[in-house]
């Protein structure tokens, strides 16, 4: 059975079009749909059913898709574990990543990779924007949300919530806080936006409120807005593995942890590495990706109760 043709299956399947999986595996497209038919006829069953307008995958199809890219990921690995890092490990890695999570996230785990893989030069941009990997010449993105370009390949690391938090010193000073409505007689620190009134979400027993706020600071760091509530500032909305050091250290204490907040229309975020599909097959990036993944893995079990 032709490797290579599987290869392409998968880059259509997940691309949802011939023309975008062959722009991302740089072959032509009548190449990639040839591979696939002649991948059908040695199978001898119909994986993709064509029309002009769609493309979609066939009961087989799908139960083919659902068998060969775990397997092709395996013999990807190990491939990669039979190639000697010693020389093929030494290059740049352009990344992106998310601004606000640089100091809880990011740096850790970046220490411990250029530990391990010392020739590895990282360039790492933080920004709040969604930089595109072509035009902005990214190889790696680690991303908050849900992928939105089906070209990608996409891996979740790790799901947080966001919380309220305020000093121990800030909530004896101040009024006793046990609904969302107390919000009122409390100062808020928020994330900046310039063009509409601060708002936080809650949710309890499935019912979303919505409370407008009388902000008192609005920062555009989540490191600054931290630092403004152990200062006494306020009370802060924080991603909780900004806060999770400061709080198991006493200098924050959660606040309404009954209810739960509501960020981009979502009580949990993703944090997830994407990179492009056409660059599926770069060692580099693959030790990267993979590196990453265990490292969350190990994280997420480590905050695990």
């Amino acid at each position: 059975m032709d490797l290579n043709a599987i290869e392409l299956f998968l880059r259509v399947v997940e691309c949802n079009s011939f023309s975008a999986a062959a722009e991302k595996t740089g072959v032509s497209t009548s190449s990639v749909s040839r591979k696939i038919s002649e991948l059908e006829a040695s199978l001898n069953i119909q994986l993709l059913e064509r029309t002009t307008r769609k493309l979609r995958l066939t009961e087989k199809g799908r139960i083919f898709f659902e068998q060969t890219h775990p397997a092709m990921q395996t013999l990807s690995a190990a491939r990669l574990n039979l190639q000697d890092d010693s020389h093929e490990t030494a290059g740049t890695l352009r990344i992106s990543v998310p601004s606000g999570l640089e100091e809880s996230l990011i740096i850790p785990f970046l220490a411990d990779f250029q530990t391990q893989y010392p020739e590895v030069c990282l360039k790492v941009l933080a920004t709040g924007s969604n930089l595109k990997f072509v035009e902005d010449g990214i190889d790696l993105a680690l991303r908050v949300g849900e992928l939105q370009d089906s070209c990608h390949i996409a891996h979740t690391l790790l799901e947080y919530t966001h919380i309220l938090v305020a000093s121990p010193e800030y909530i004896k000073l101040n009024t006793a806080l046990k609904t969302p409505e107390d919000l009122t007689q409390h100062k808020t620190i928020c994330a900046t936006n310039w063009h509409n009134d601060a708002r936080w979400f809650f949710t309890k027993n499935h019912r979303v409120s919505v409370f407008e706020l009388n902000e008192s600071l609005s920062l555009n760091h989540y490191a600054a807005m931290q630092l403004a509530a152990e200062k006494n500032m306020g009370i802060a909305e924080l991603p909780s593995v900004n806060c999770k050091l400061a709080i198991e250290q006493g200098s924050l204490i959660p606040v309404l942890s009954n209810y739960s907040l509501r960020v981009y229309n979502q009580e949990k975020l993703k944090l997830s590495i994407i990179y492009s599909a056409n660059r599926y097959n770069s060692l580099l990036i693959k030790i990267f990706k993979n590196f990453c993944i265990e490292y969350f893995k190990k994280y997420r079990l480590q905050a695990t109760p």
